[in-house]
């Protein structure tokens, strides 16, 4: 098996320890890379920038939640790693372009409406 390089393993510790809200400078410094060659590694090898990666394992996950009326939405952005509720509803206004109260009733209404289609 070949050894990896530090760029590999930052990489690879990126995507396995993406909610852990570590910024590009902190797993560069971690690893001993460059940031900079860190983010152009990790784009040429995944085709998105790190915090579209994020962005996109973060929105996957809120969607995943949002359908457990036992979950709360500042529960969901502590999983997530936001520092506080309103640092996460600002982002998922952000990233869906709707309050997170519209996002979880938009899912709802889309999962109603597939069941009544299936009846």
């Amino acid at each position: 098996m070949a050894k990896l390089t530090m760029i590999e393993r930052a990489i690879n510790d990126i995507k396995s320890h993406w909610r852990d809200g570590k910024t590009l400078k902190e797993i560069a410094e971690r690893h001993g890379v460059d940031a900079g060659n860190l983010e152009r590694a990790f784009h040429r090898r995944e085709g998105v920038t790190i915090k579209q990666f994020i962005d996109q394992q973060r929105k996957a996950y809120v969607r995943s939640h949002l359908l457990d009326p036992k979950i709360y939405g500042h529960e969901i952005g502590t999983a997530l790693g936001f520092p506080n509720k309103r640092a996460f509803y600002r982002w998922v206004q952000r990233a869906f372009g709707i309050s997170f109260v519209a996002l979880r009733a938009q899912v709802r209404d889309k999962t109603a409406t597939k069941r009544d289609d299936k009846k």
